[in-house]
């Protein structure tokens, strides 16, 4: 039991030591940890990041509403929908209704959404920028010139290696969400310190989110771990990846909900 105890807070320990700025291997994106303790990008059922596939527009919004500050208020299906191809029960109308309701996104003119369509850059950052506040007044020139420069202008591209016209890839999504939150709003503060996050010397507090959503230590009981979370979950058991059904009675864990991951 000591011996579990001390594995469970070894790997917290590691956990917060992390830097979201070091990367494992020039493949991975800068800012890959702090972009998922805030739940912008999870992992599938096998706990897979996909950093090449793309991303559609529903994906896209969900990542927004991630880094805004209905994070933690914002579910998935149920939201109720203006758009023809996105029906109430879509598992991002929720997701796709504050991105409308907030402006930061818009349909087309044929009354549809296109929820699997892909996310284009200048897409992209003319969503993003709405959200940083900039509106028509502060670009200059026309879509989507004027927002590609804009977004460049303020380091929202930062390491960014995507062109106009591409469709972006989970990893490219990443490191543009990574810059959007130290990106200074059109009224001249750090992003992430408007939806609640710390910010030191231009940086995200990334141990202040981890000590946020880090719960526990729990001890199983005999049905195994009890968390409060559904759908996909990383689980690690003595540094090694595992299920939770390999849990047993009287393990000691803790659980991340913004990581999804039980250690």
């Amino acid at each position: 039991m000591k011996k579990k105890v001390l594995s469970a807070l070894l790997a917290l320990t590691l956990l917060l030591c992390s830097a979201p700025a070091a990367s494992a291997d020039s493949s991975t994106p800068q800012g890959l940890e702090l972009v998922q303790a805030l739940g912008i990008l999870v992992g599938d059922e096998n706990g897979n990041l996909n950093l090449g596939g793309s991303v559609t527009r529903a994906q896209f919004t969900k990542m927004m509403t991630m880094s805004s500050s209905y994070r933690n208020s914002v579910g998935g299906g149920s939201g109720y929908s203006v758009f023809s191809d996105v029906k109430s029960t879509h598992w991002a109308s929720e997701y796709i209704r504050v991105a409308v309701d907030e402006g930061w996104v818009v349909g087309y003119v044929d009354g549809s959404f296109r929820p699997e369509g892909s996310i284009k850059l200048e897409e992209a950052c003319s969503a993003l920028l709405k959200m940083l506040g900039y509106d028509s007044s502060s670009l200059a020139g026309s879509f989507p010139t004027a927002q590609l420069n804009k977004a460049a202008s303020i380091g929202l591209l930062d390491g960014v290696d995507a062109q106009r016209g591409d469709a972006l890839t989970r990893g490219q999504c990443v490191t543009i969400f990574a810059n959007l939150l130290t990106c200074q709003t059109s009224s001249g503060q750090t992003y992430a310190s408007t939806i609640g996050l710390t910010v030191t010397n231009g940086q995200v507090d990334y141990a202040s989110i981890i000590n946020a959503d880090t719960h526990g230590p729990f001890v199983a009981d005999a049905s195994g771990a009890v968390i409060p979370m559904d759908g996909s979950v990383t689980v690690y058991r003595d540094g090694a990846l595992s299920s939770l059904g390999a849990i047993r009675q009287y393990d000691v864990y803790y659980y991340h909900t913004g990581l999804r991951t039980v250690w």
